[in-house]
């Protein structure tokens, strides 16, 4: 037998997808090791083989596609733990860094406010004497000597990687080249970034801010994936290990240990990857994606068909150009801790309890109340069924760390108090769907709610009832929804070049395209992709000459000429509008392209969801139960009929109030809702306001 896996490793738990050849899809869950996550992925990797009778050689033997998503760099980042840093940059630029963007992050009354810290020590950073200008034409050669000094004199200081950015450098490397061949011919032990290579755009601030940190991560994560990979493959492994990248797409070990900045929210992307599937096999075109998983909630939106993506992102307060999914993140998960402030208000998160100790219900020594005790104290949870029976909850520990740090505090009973942090914690959820929604324009009560992650389905109906939200779905894949995304990737290599031109000139745009494209195809073959398997996509950003700030916009890949423009105007302006309202575009002003990007994808394996025949509404043979749950609705506990979601039918339909659990989550349907399982096994919640 052969499989293709998806594994995405989270801040709690690690979630496995395992498509056999059947095309069957298997789920498993293992806790994350946060000291090695590694071992995580090992576990989860070990739980399939046990489960497929096979012993972990002869199963990852079989393996034909193997892919990773990871929280590895983003990890690194906001724990500080990247390597010793230096930055080579143009003679007179050496505060570029420093200077960094000067927007409206700080209240101008606040006497008390401090810049946030740059991403490297001004004196690991050196200047060196080149010119390169506007055009791309040398002015002053790089300076031999210079270099030579800057270069010693970071290594010296204890710099372990080093990147270099010079002014105008996408559009002639050759100094940036030269800098890079001097390095690792003298100095092979230092790690070494390109701003032409990494991030070959407009914006030297963007630019060099985004090679540094390519750098701080750089040794990290090469030693970090290349333990990986070599572990995998004494174990058995043969098929090279791909890694999600924040584009959405796969890559393979070596670009990502020389590109690290690219796997910024390598995880939670897989899961709009997914959202996207759902979207096209459903035909819900506008779909809020809500992953709430141990840690922290991410929301993502694909409308009209298309996710949304940024080509910009905000690290540690630092502008950096990575191409990506757009995703919004907040501190709300099942392991948010809920804690009581000096004025006596009920908070919760973004701190979490994490996977050890974990909250207070996992009996591992953690005393803080979270949002999982307080699921389990109001019966939302069955302390016997967690992760299908294989981690049994504390009841007693739950609401005896409600009592303690917020139930008492505030002089309520600890349900009440339960039931508090589970509004604060639906709030916060609902204000972030709020700014991905209602602040850019867009209506909620358009789009279907997709919940997935170990909480997800425990809160969605609250959700959906605060944003008039009318369907809510719980994918049958919903506990490891990104997983499924990762697997369900293509490999995808994505080129950038900026460059100011006009629409007149056609003939420019097509030629860097051919060029882009070239290379790109290049890397596939080099990696095992089939030339029939290669597609691409074209984007331009553009804007009106004189503006600051540029618009994506998707193109035909077939070659442009001048009967493409009127068709190309049209279009930009109507983007333009789409943003910025009615009456905005400007008719007599020039339209320009800044930056010229494409995708150059190879396509893998996909799984598909199988068709069932719909069986008769009555779900009795999933019955397991009667529970008391306490729902906010009936401001009390009830009877609740318990439903074993591996037993449901496509077909089948549960009336609220009810729960149907199933081994890595949890979906809780309100009084007066509805669900009804599709041919897909996917939940259909319809909500009654």
């Amino acid at each position: 037998m052969k499989f293709s896996i998806g594994i995405d490793i989270g801040g709690t738990f690690t979630d496995g997808v395992v498509i056999d050849e059947k095309n069957d899809i298997h789920l498993f869950k293992t806790p994350t090791v946060p000291q090695d996550p590694a071992t995580g992925l090992s576990n989860c990797l070990s739980k399939a083989s046990v489960y497929f009778g096979l012993s972990p050689e002869v199963f990852l033997k079989s393996v034909l596609k193997l892919t990773v998503g990871t929280t590895i760099a983003t990890n690194a980042v906001l724990q500080g733990k990247g390597a010793v840093t230096g930055l080579i940059t143009t003679r007179g630029f050496k505060d570029t860094l420093p200077i960094a963007r000067v927007g409206r992050e700080y209240l101008p009354i606040d006497i008390h406010f401090e810049r946030y810290p740059c991403l490297i020590p001004r004196h690991m950073i050196e200047e060196v004497t080149e010119r390169v200008d506007r055009d791309g034409k040398v002015v002053t050669p790089l300076n031999p000597a210079d270099l030579e000094k800057a270069v010693e004199r970071l290594v010296s200081q204890g710099a372990e990687s080093i990147a270099v950015c010079f002014l105008w450098s996408f559009l002639n490397p050759v100094h940036e080249r030269l800098v890079g061949e001097f390095i690792s011919k003298n100095f092979p032990q230092i790690f070494v970034s390109l701003s032409s290579e990494i991030a070959p755009i407009l914006g030297e601030y963007e630019r060099t801010a985004t090679v540094v940190l390519n750098s701080l991560l750089g040794p990290l994560l090469k030693k970090r994936l290349g333990d990986l990979s070599s572990s995998l493959n004494q174990k058995g492994l043969e098929t090279p290990l791909l890694i999600m990248q924040s584009n959405g797409g796969l890559t393979s070990i070596e670009d990502a240990a020389s590109r690290p900045v690219t796997l910024l929210n390598s995880g939670p992307v897989g899961g709009i990857v997914a959202c996207k599937y759902l979207s096209e096999l459903l035909g819900y075109h506008n779909i809020i994606g809500i992953d709430m998983g141990g840690t922290s909630l991410d929301v993502s939106l694909v409308s009209e068909g298309e996710y949304s993506s940024t080509l910009t992102s905000r690290v540690n307060n630092n502008n950096i150009y990575v191409p990506s999914m757009d995703v919004h993140s907040i501190g709300a998960g099942g392991g948010s801790v809920a804690w009581v402030d000096m004025g006596r208000v009920l908070k919760v998160g973004p701190q979490s309890a994490g996977a050890d100790p974990g909250p207070a219900c996992y009996g591992r020594g953690g005393g803080q109340p979270t949002v999982t005790d307080a699921d389990l104290a109001l019966g939302r949870l069955d302390p016997k069924y967690f992760l299908g029976g294989e981690m049994p909850l504390d009841m007693a520990q739950a609401i005896a760390s409600i009592k303690k740090e917020v139930a008492d505090p505030l002089s309520m009973e600890p349900v009440k108090a339960a039931q508090g942090i589970c509004q604060v914690v639906d709030a916060a959820m609902s204000d972030a769907v709020r700014l991905v929604t209602i602040r850019k324009g867009r209506d909620p009560r358009d789009y279907a709610l997709v919940a997935f992650g170990g909480a997800g389905a425990v809160h969605a109906a609250a959700i959906a009832r605060e944003l008039n939200i009318s369907k809510v779905i719980v994918p049958c894949f919903a506990t490891a929804q990104s997983a499924f995304g990762i697997v369900s990737s293509d490999i995808v290599h994505t080129l950038a070049r900026s460059e100011i031109l006009g629409l007149d000139k056609l003939d420019q745009i097509q030629l860097r395209y051919e060029e882009m494209e070239k290379r790109g195809r290049a890397a596939l073959l080099k990696e095992g992709i089939k030339e029939t398997s290669i597609y691409v996509q074209r984007y331009a950003e553009m804007r009106y000459r004189g503006q600051d700030h540029e618009i994506t916009l998707g193109l035909s890949n077939e070659n442009l000429s001048a009967k493409d423009v009127p068709q190309l105007v049209k279009n930009f302006e109507e983007k333009y509008q789409s943003l910025y309202g009615p009456g905005t575009i400007f008719k007599q002003a020039t339209i320009e392209v800044v930056t010229l990007r494409l995708n150059v994808a190879g396509a893998t394996i996909k799984p598909a969801l199988k068709e069932i025949a719909l069986s008769s509404p009555d779900p009795i043979a999933a019955f397991v139960s009667h529970r008391s749950v306490f729902f906010s609705e009936t401001e009390d506990f009830q009877s609740t009929p318990i439903f074993n979601a591996d037993l449901l039918k496509p077909g089948n339909v549960v009336e609220g109030p009810a729960i149907v659990q199933y081994k890595g989550t949890t979906a809780v349907i309100p009084p007066h809702c509805q669900a009804r399982l599709d041919k897909y096994q996917n939940l259909i919640m319809t909500i009654q306001f």
